[in-house]
């Protein structure tokens, strides 16, 4: 998945392998932490070694395991929204080192960052807490996922 090359030209596209944090992406993270009410949320680009964090609450820009090995597990899926309520009682997440070692991620949810029918990354939400989240609150996940999307569109008149 990482190194599809046309995904990879892309992120180029779009220049995110080279730009820093925005205020719009930290308004989306923050937004999204406070309606799933969780303490970590992230904007989070992926290329063919490493996240590219765009935006980060509760995860220090210099760590990367959870963002990178639970986009990697949600994209080895069809979804493009997934909630896992209980990581320890998902078939996808169960023997992940996160879930059963430290530090305990119980919550997962996210939505894909598709642009010109590339994966270019995700928004995600994480607890150390098993919950539920309401429609409403998925609603708003997906809602953000697209005000991500189109940022990416301002940036390249092509994309959507």
């Amino acid at each position: 998945m990482r190194n599809n090359s046309s995904r990879l030209a892309e992120l180029q596209r779009h220049m995110i392998l080279d730009s820093s944090a925005e205020k719009a992406y930290d308004d989306i993270t923050k937004l999204l932490a406070t309606s799933l009410e969780v303490p970590i949320a992230i904007v989070n680009f992926l290329d063919d070694d490493r996240d590219w964090f765009k935006s980060c609450i509760g995860l220090p820009l210099t760590e990367s395991p959870a963002a990178t090995s639970f986009c990697e597990t949600f994209f080895n899926t069809s979804e493009d929204l997934i909630v896992v309520e209980d990581t320890r009682e998902s078939a996808l997440f169960s023997q992940h080192p996160l879930v059963v070692g430290e530090p305990f991620v119980r919550f997962y949810a996210a939505a894909r960052l598709r642009v010109n029918g590339q994966t270019l990354g995700t928004l995600c939400a994480y607890d150390m807490q098993p919950r539920n989240i309401t429609p409403d609150q998925i609603a708003q996940l997906q809602t953000l996922t697209l005000a991500v999307v189109e940022l990416l569109a301002q940036r390249n008149p092509l994309a959507a």
